[in-house]
């Protein structure tokens, strides 16, 4: 039982420090140290408290995290540890015994955190900015890695020395952002994420320089950039160190691990940077250059130095075309400014001696290329050399010329003055001519002018310069005299602290370094030897066959290129044709093709397979009638067509129509013609076509529009035909009852007959002009409505009395419903609405030959009682209109063409004004017909109704009898015009004085006091504006009581209304006007003079007749007066008798002549009951209703009756 309670409370235990157990240490992964340092193990010294802290520890656990930190600490696989790192870590823990163990982390962070907390004992590659945490202790550095700079290699562009306007590419960390700031702050910074990206900027144009440790930096370049970047060494911009980091707590581990590598020798350090690909660093390039305090002083205080340069010495040091510093000794003099931080400025000079002087005269400071000589040691002071060339004798290319210095004996050799070689040369072979000159260059141009026999340089100088200038004509002989050409820096002799400066930045710049930089520049020795002389007869036998052999390959080569050049010149022209036809052909925008004399196609251009819609596959080689690119009755005769020019051997050319499988009709220029081989023989045709379907429609469109103006000309010439027709036949009217009222009126009667016909023929022609107003009104948008107070049904019944004539003449029954519920009081403009009414009625009997004339009027009442929805139907039983007329009668002028009376029935304005007012009223127009069974018109308003007013009394007053008489003036430059107005008023009783233009009538005005001036608008001198104008302003200067003047003009027009009422007017009437009119704008003016009465009052209207009419005819000749009643009365006892034997017979017609005569005679003394009867009956008859015959006849007869009971009492009245 204890033993099942311990084993519980342990796995308990157990269970509770797994559950402890955090996130990140879940996260960590243990790895294999993988150290690759072999041999015999350095021996450390520690106490023996040291080596029991380390027994009892038994392991270490080294911390590595993502990502890698290439070459110190890199996972491999995901399960090895290995680099720089690992190899030290694997040192220490064979020098140690113990075990160390590598824990992964998924970052740095997370490691260091873990040290932090004790979790592990020490984590590697930390440098000293990762070292200021105080919670961590850095050891002894494994690794001090100097700066390093990287720039691209194959590129002549030489950086400056602080790299002013250049881009430098740095890892976004605080230790070389900080150091590039300050060592170069006129460069350019690009912030990188890592070392491998920002050398990758360099290597791939998209930085100049890289600056960062040269550990990591020879490890990237060596794997992955060799042949693309180059690398400096700067000792003095920054170093870093690589130390491992211990928690600050465990002090004794700290002391342990220093002291072991301590011990560590100098070669296993060197073993392991050369196997990480650091091996290049050697052990002094490690640390930063040591300065003496004078020198830093002396640096402090010179910081710009002048160097003089030889403009003569490449590749060593020379100008380019752009004036710039190049050469060996450039780019060295560019490595000692990015260790020292010293500044150059170039001198330039030519020749040697020039340069000493400078030096010596302190206009320059140092010489950047020189080799030393015995003479010169005491001038000059030179620091260890950076470049060590052969000296070489030079000759001209030939076998006999001299190959050594021995064969240069007796004869002339070429050296540059102060050479090293110089005095060796005097004592070693007195009997050469040394002739000595400024400078190199100008020594092998001796040579190459034959005023030499041979030249002495180093052999970096004389390859150069020959394989630059002298080619093939200088060659270089052999090496001579037992030195090298050292070439270094040299100096004042007094200056020391500069000799020391430069001498110890060449001593930092590797020799490997040194080696790279002037591997561009460097080129093999070419020494000849004796074996040329031996072989020389054999070689030139050699090469003059081999010459034989290439000038026979040449002539050979030439000659098969000629063919060549024929045949190729040959197909290019051929391939030209051929481009040519298939850019003319196939770059034609109409189709094009060719077929055989089966008739499948063999060729065609795109065109032609866009206008088929269809891919080349689909048609190339078929013929028409096998494919689907046509109906196959348009491929029969495409073949048929084929056939026959190919048979007949012409073209065809013809236009056409076909159908497109797409159902598209395409009208197209057709053309073939045949094509014939060499022989003449037809091999087939090439057809094209220029689809003019768009021309065609045009072409239609164009005779569609001629037809469509054609007809509008024919419309307004039947227009006028009409208008002419409309016109005279009112004119003639007029004037000849004018003309036979005058002849009676020279025989002392009156006609009043004759004026009333006159009269109203007037008035129609006036409604025809005002008809046309109206359409002019409509196409200006300036028609407009006068609502005013009238009674529906006396507006409709009026409308159709007016038509009951002309139905009854062509034997057309005329019928009217009307609805009681109409019989109401509306606001509506009644002569717009009676236009409407007579325009549709005059439409239906015109186009009616027999059968009826129906007009319905039907009313629904509001809801609120407010309104009134009126339905007016106009339907006949004419010759009706098709639909394509039907859309041209709502256009003025326009008429339907399928019947014969059109063309002299009308204007064609009577529907457009029509369905015009209806819309003005916001109502609705809609017509509805069938041919040869009658139209239908349906006009639907909705009005509103209007009170009753209470009974007034008529005006007993006749039109003679105004109240005042007045003082008018009346002004109008046409005298008939003028005339007619004055006898009207002087007819009305006023007084009349008249002008014939504004000028004479002002004059008169002002001699005169009248009442009213009456002035036409438009005159001659002086018009009707101006006139008010200045009679207006001479009343407002003395004060006067206006004047009432009236505008009078033929211009019915809204507008001139408004301009009449704006020039001072108080109202414009329109010509012509009638005494009603004109007596009733009088009425209300009051005369300046006293008021008399002027002619008789009328008679009193007694029972259902008016004598009016007859006093006007009789002059008031009471005896006439009677023998009219007296005539009167009898016609109308026989009238009576008439009616009932017409009744008796059931004689429509002329019961409907009969009640027409009867209603003239009623309307000359205004019998009203009689006449309604007689309109009553008329439209009976033209019915087949027997009640309502019976009930108009008896009616008709009762109303006769009682007017002969009127007549015989008016007979009988003695003051008649």
């Amino acid at each position: 039982m204890k033993t099942s309670l311990c084993c519980l409370g342990l796995t308990l235990c157990l269970l509770g420090q797994l559950g402890s157990v955090s996130p990140a240490q879940a996260a960590v992964q243990t790895l294999n140290l993988l150290g690759r340092s072999n041999g015999e193990l350095p021996s450390v010294v520690l106490d023996e408290a040291d080596w029991r802290w380390l027994r009892d520890k038994g392991s270490l656990r080294l911390g590595a995290s993502l990502p890698d930190s290439a070459p110190f600490g890199m996972i491999i696989g995901g399960q090895d540890y290995e680099g720089i790192t690992a190899d030290y870590a694997a040192l220490l823990a064979g020098m140690l015994h113990i075990r160390i163990e590598v824990l992964r982390y998924d970052s740095r962070a997370e490691a260091m955190r873990a040290l932090r907390d004790g979790e592990l004992d020490l984590v590697g590659t930390v440098n000293s900015f990762d070292g200021t945490d105080p919670e961590l202790a850095l050891t002894s550095p494994y690794v001090q890695a100097p700066s390093v700079l990287v720039t691209r290699s194959g590129t002549d562009k030489v950086l400056a020395p602080d790299l002013a306007g250049n881009r430098l590419a740095v890892v976004d960390r605080v230790q070389p952002t900080d150091a590039a700031t300050a060592n170069y702050p006129e460069a350019a910074l690009q912030l990188y994420p890592s070392a491998q990206s920002a050398i990758g900027a360099v290597a791939f144009h998209q930085a100049d320089a890289y600056l960062g440790d040269a550990v990591s930096t020879h490890y990237l370049v060596g794997k992955y950039f060799f042949n693309d970047v180059h690398l400096t060494t700067l000792s003095g911009v920054f170093s870093t160190h690589f130390s491992f980091a211990l928690n600050q707590r465990n002090r004794q581990l700290l002391q342990i691990i220093n002291a072991a590598l301590e011990v560590i020798p100098i070669g296993d350090r060197m073993t392991i940077l050369r196997r990480w690909g650091a091996g290049d660093l050697n052990v002094a390039s490690l640390g930063p250059l040591q300065f003496t305090e004078a020198e830093q002083r002396w640096m402090h205080k010179h910081p710009r130095l002048t160097v003089a340069v030889n403009d003569g010495l490449p590749p060593v040091s020379f100008f380019d075309g752009q004036g710039e510093f190049r050469g060996i000794g450039a780019e060295v003099l560019a490595k000692v400014s990015q260790r020292t931080g010293l500044k150059f400025d170039v001198l330039r000079s030519s020749s040697m001696e020039k340069l000493i002087e400078q030096v010596r005269a302190g206009n320059a400071d140092l010489i950047a290329a020189f080799t030393p000589s015995a003479v010169r040691e005491g001038e000059l002071r030179f620091t260890r050399p950076y470049l060590t060339s052969p000296f070489v004798l030079i000759t001209q290319e030939g076998a006999d010329r001299p190959q050594s210095l021995e064969g240069m004996v007796g004869k002339r050799l070429a050296m540059r003055r102060g050479n090293a070689l110089s005095e060796y040369i005097r004592g070693t072979f007195p009997g050469i001519q040394l002739v000595e000159t400024a400078t190199s260059a100008e020594a092998l141009a001796l040579l190459d002018k034959g005023e030499a026999d041979g030249a002495l340089n180093s052999l970096i100088n004389g390859r150069y310069m020959i394989l630059r200038q002298y080619r093939d004509r200088l060659r270089v002989a052999s090496v001579v005299g037992p030195v090298s050409a050292p070439t270094g820096f040299a100096t004042d002799r007094g200056a020391l602290e500069l000799y020391s400066i430069l001498d110890k930045a060449l001593q930092s710049i590797p020799p490997e370094e040194l080696d790279e930089l002037t591997s561009r520049w460097r080129h093999d020795v070419v020494i000849d030897n004796d074996s040329w002389l031996h072989h020389r007869s054999a070689v030139i036998q050699g090469f003059v066959i081999f010459a034989l052999l290439l000038i026979l390959a040449v002539v050979w080569i030439v000659h098969l290129r000629k063919l060549v050049s024929i045949r190729m010149k040959a197909e290019l022209a051929l391939n030209d044709q051929m481009e040519f036809m298939r850019a003319l052909i196939d770059g034609t925008p109409h189709p094009i093709y060719v077929r055989d004399r089966e008739g499948r196609l063999i060729s065609c251009n795109s065109a032609y397979l866009d206008a088929l819609g269809l891919p080349r596959e689909a048609v190339m080689g078929k013929r028409l009638i096998d494919s689907s690119v046509v109906g196959h009755s348009d491929a029969q005769t495409f073949q048929a067509e084929y056939v026959k020019v190919m048979e007949s051997g012409t073209r065809w050319l013809q236009d056409r129509t076909y159908i497109h499988t797409d159902g598209v009709v395409h009208t197209v220029y057709h053309w073939m013609l045949p094509y014939h081989t060499s022989e003449g023989v037809v091999m087939g045709i090439i057809a094209g076509w220029i689809d003019i379907s768009d021309r065609q429609r045009l072409m239609d469109q164009l005779q569609s529009a001629k037809k469509s103006a054609d007809d509008a000309n024919r419309a307004k010439t039947t227009f006028l035909a009409t208008m002419s027709h409309e016109i005279r036949t009112p004119m003639n009217a007029v004037i000849g009852m004018l003309e036979l009222a005058m002849k009676k009126a020279d025989q002392g009667v009156m006609d009043r007959f004759a004026i009333e016909v006159a009269s109203g023929a007037a008035r129609g022609l006036l409604d025809l002009i005002g008809d046309i107003l109206d359409i002019a009104r409509i196409e200006s948008g300036r028609l407009s409505l006068t609502p005013e107070r009238a009674s529906l049904r006396e507006l409709v019944e009026s409308v159709v009395r007016m038509f009951e004539g002309v139905a009854r003449q062509k034997g057309v029954r005329l019928l009217l419903d009307f609805d009681l519920k109409a019989c109401r009081d509306v606001l509506i403009d009644p002569l717009r609405f009676k236009q409407i009414l007579s325009n549709l009625l005059s439409n239906a009997i015109k186009f009616t030959d027999e059968g009826e004339v129906r007009l319905s009027v039907q009313t629904v009442l509001g809801v609120c009682g407010e309104r009134l929805a009126i339905h007016v139907q106009v339907k006949d039983s004419g010759i009706g209109i098709s639909a394509e007329d039907q859309a041209l009668l709502f256009n003025p002028f326009g008429q339907a063409r399928n019947n014969h009376q059109s063309a002299r029935g009308g204007s064609g304005l009577g529907l457009v004004i029509s369905r015009t007012l209806c819309e003005m009223m916001d109502g609705q127009l809609h017509l509805t017909s069938v041919p040869g069974k009658g139209t239908q018109i349906d006009i639907r308003l909705d009005l509103l109704i209007l009170q009753p007013l209470p009974a007034a009394e008529s005006p007993a007053a006749e039109l003679t009898g105004q109240a005042s008489v007045l003082n008018i003036l009346v002004i109008d430059d046409y005298p008939a015009n003028r005339l007619l107005l004055s006898q009207q008023l002087s007819y009305l009783g006023h007084s009349v004085s008249d002008a014939e233009d504004g000028a004479h009538g002002l004059r008169a005005w002002r001699n005169g006091h009248f009442d009213v001036v009456i002035t036409d608008c438009n005159m001659p001198v002086m018009n009707g504006y101006e006139l008010t104008r200045a009679i207006r302003d001479e009343e407002k200067s003395s004060g006067a009581e206006p004047c009432l003047i009236l505008g009078l003009t033929a211009n019915a027009q809204p507008e001139e209304k408004d301009r009449c009422l704006a020039e001072g007017m108080d109202d414009c009437l329109f010509k012509p006007i009638s005494l009603g009119d004109l007596s009733a704008r009088l009425a209300s003016v009051q005369s300046g003079s006293e008021s008399s009465t002027h002619g008789a009052l009328s008679p009193v209207v007694e029972g259902d007749i008016d004598l009016s009419s007859l006093q006007q005819l009789t002059r008031g000749d009471h005896g006439a007066i009677r023998k009219l009643l007296g005539d009167l009365a009898s016609s109308n006892e026989e009238d009576m008798l008439r009616l009932i034997k017409l009744f008796g017979e059931h004689d429509l017609s002329g019961l409907s002549d009969l009640a027409h005569r009867v209603k003239g005679g009623a309307r000359i003394i205004k019998a009203g009951r009689l006449i309604l009867c007689c309109e009553q009956l008329e439209t009976v008859c033209m019915g087949a209703d027997a009640d309502a015959l019976t009930e108009a006849v008896d009616a008709l007869q009762q109303a006769m009756e009682q007017l002969m009971h009127t007549l015989e009492q008016r007979i009988g009245e003695p003051a008649l």
